[in-house]
């Protein structure tokens, strides 16, 4: 109802906050192994994805944390048929994920890291994935685009100030879809 509402009231963007990763991430015929994801719970989502699609429920920015990772990903309906990478067509929403400032990155853990790679062969959505640093993510909202800039930093064990732009990822309205800048 507040997506409906807010579609309907001509605010700009509809910012949904939430944990975990809502951009399928699990190619599809794998089992899930991130279960604690959306991906876990791949009916709800699909009901919420259908909602943004048969209203036509537009500018929709997901806003994740909790995977201790850098993500920027374009959320599909469906990520192997009717999604262009190179166009963005067929992405409903777009979704940044911020790193974590002091907890484990991601893909500290033996085995995940070994994954990367394959993920993003099988995930062509996924914009643009850091699981290895620690950082934050500064979001820019205005009424014509929203800028997401991923900041890192060198260590989380000696103080200091460097940090280093990573990454920044523009949706324009009316687009649906990441693009690097």
């Amino acid at each position: 109802d507040q997506l409906r509402g807010s579609q309907r009231a001509g605010t700009a963007w509809r910012l949904v906050g939430q944990q975990v990763v809502f951009a399928p991430i699990t190619p599809p015929g794998i089992p899930v192994l991130q279960v604690d994801s959306w991906d876990g719970y791949p009916a709800a989502r699909r009901r919420i994805l259908d909602l943004l699609a048969r209203e036509k429920i537009g500018n929709v920015a997901v806003l994740t944390g909790d995977i201790h990772s850098s993500w920027a990903n374009d959320v599909p309906r469906d990520q192997i048929f009717g999604y262009q990478a190179a166009t963005g067509a067929g992405s409903l929403a777009v979704e940044m994920v911020t790193p974590a400032i002091s907890s484990p990155p991601l893909f500290s853990v033996a085995g995940v890291r070994e994954r990367a790679p394959l993920l993003r062969l099988a995930a062509p959505h996924v914009k643009y994935l850091d699981g290895e640093r620690h950082g934050y993510t500064l979001l820019d909202i205005t009424a014509e685009r929203i800028i997401a800039d991923w900041y890192h930093v060198p260590s989380v064990t000696t103080r200091s100030d460097a940090e280093q732009r990573s990454a920044r990822f523009v949706c324009e309205q009316g687009e649906g879809r990441l693009n690097k800048e």
